[in-house]
């Protein structure tokens, strides 16, 4: 029997066909490619590791003298665990674009008939492969569903990465204003037990009565409750910039960046284009519209019939001869069309391009209520700059001195004392505002991603050590 000359040449050809497929591109995103080479070994210890054992890695500062907000960035795109996971969902999209493509694996069969007789012959044996034959541009068509859907998961890890480092800016400069608040508190929590113990000297000498301790002592605990309060909103809000990062904990390290120093937006006009153009949102409903069409396309190829082609030797010990065994099936597509299908996928074109619209006017309306922030933001820094803290100051000084050679009591300093401290905090919320709005204008129009960038120092140490 002779039956392998026909049998191995079919399989090959079948196991050829069978592994043919589209190659997986690699992404072209620095951020992405980094995290990669960066994270993807460890986290694969961690996903094989049990539950209980999923410990952060440690993440040391101690080599930093100070952090600025473009630093916390840097650190938090290298090191935030929830930007790697959206970068594995790019991996896992360009898994299902490799095997959308993949032809369907041909099969085996064997069968014999009226092997092993009394009489020693007889019986027959056959060998068949069978082959799905994809009609009507069915691959093609799911390839390009699932490339969109790459395309979308790419496009969610940039909205990650511009969220995030909006994320961090708020919680970086949270931190500064917390810090300004707390030492703020302290100087005045400092002047009201001075003024209390002045008090108390005066009452012991006969110069001041008891109402005067009792409100000086109201207003020092009131001053000591405020310090306590400010105490606790510095150490939340360095947490919370630790968890932006992607770290567990911080030191206490001091702040680079100041509230003072203000980011330069473009013109809104210009804003508005770039939002419009490369915001990641504005990407994804573009992507849906496409995949949509895409998906309707292939519901329509769905449509076509299945034909599945078989080929095999057969041998008989009758006649002692080999013959070859070739079949063809073919669905009639007499009941199911795929007409539902097709009929969903057309409504499913036709939300997303309402939905690319709806997406459109959500984000003018965003960038808009950023921009009027930021706007009024930066007026009342102005203000507060240039008249309201220097009029405030001056307030103090000249109360100071009134105090000092006997003109003023000491509720009027205390009160001229607090209205600095109440200006210099309301300037440093409406400066965290105006961080905060351009933040988020940033991320709304994807024109600034200054963490793809090396830096100085990176290209310094680069150079000597290549």
């Amino acid at each position: 029997m002779n039956t392998l000359h026909w049998f191995l040449p079919i399989l090959g050809t079948g196991l050829v066909a069978g592994c043919a497929g589209p190659l997986d591109q690699r992404w072209e995103n620095p951020t992405y490619q980094t995290q990669q080479s960066r994270y993807m070994e460890r986290d694969l210890r961690v996903a094989d590791a049990p539950v209980s054992d999923q410990s952060s890695p440690a993440f040391g500062f101690d080599s930093l003298d100070a952090l600025s907000v473009e630093d916390a960035i840097r650190l938090a795109i290298e090191h935030n665990p929830r930007l790697r996971a959206a970068g594995y969902r790019v991996d896992a999209a360009s898994g299902r674009v490799l095997q959308a493509g993949l032809y369907p694996n041909p099969s085996l069969s064997f069968s014999g008939e009226s092997i092993g007789a009394d009489a020693g012959g007889g019986g027959e044996t056959a060998y068949v492969i069978e082959q799905e034959i994809v009609l009507g541009g069915k691959l093609r068509r799911a390839r390009d569903v699932a490339e969109s859907d790459r395309h979308a998961a790419q496009a969610e890890f940039v909205a990650q990465e511009f969220a995030l480092a909006t994320k961090v800016s708020r919680a970086y400069f949270s931190v500064v204003t917390a810090r300004t608040q707390l030492a703020d508190r302290q100087g005045l929590a400092g002047l009201s037990s001075d003024l209390l113990e002045a008090v108390r000297a005066r009452v012991d000498a006969g110069s001041a009565t008891e109402t005067d301790r009792l409100r000086a002592e109201v207003v020092h605990e009131q001053a000591q409750i405020s310090l306590e309060a400010a105490r606790y909103a510095a150490r939340s809000a360095l947490q919370s910039l630790a968890s932006a990062i992607g770290v567990e904990e911080m030191t206490e390290l001091p702040l680079s960046s100041s509230v003072d120093q203000f980011p330069e937006l473009p013109a809104y006009e210009q804003i508005v284009a770039s939002t419009l153009e490369a915001n990641s949102r504005m990407s994804m409903a573009r992507i849906s519209v496409v995949r949509a069409r895409q998906a309707h396309k292939l519901a329509q190829a769905n449509s076509s019939p299945m034909l599945t082609a078989s080929v095999g030797p057969r041998y008989s010990d009758i006649d002692g001869e080999t013959t070859m065994d070739v079949g063809l099936n073919l669905e009639i597509p007499l009941f199911d069309r795929n007409q539902g299908e097709i009929g969903a996928m057309l409504s499913e074109r036709l939300s997303a391009s309402a939905e690319l619209r709806n997406v459109q006017l959500e984000l003018l309306a965003e960038v808009a209520d950023a921009w009027s922030v930021y706007q009024s933001s930066f007026s009342a820094v102005e203000r507060y700059q240039q008249q309201l803290l220097p009029k405030a100051e001056r307030t103090l000084d000249l109360t100071r001195q009134a105090y000092q050679s006997g003109k003023a009591d000491y509720l009027r300093l205390l009160d001229a004392q607090q209205v600095l401290i109440e200006s210099r905090l309301s300037y440093v919320n409406a400066a965290e505002q105006l961080h905060s709005a351009a933040a988020l204008l940033n991320e709304l129009s994807h024109t600034h991603a200054q963490w793809r960038n090396p830096r100085d120092e990176d290209q310094a140490n680069s150079e000597v050590n290549p």
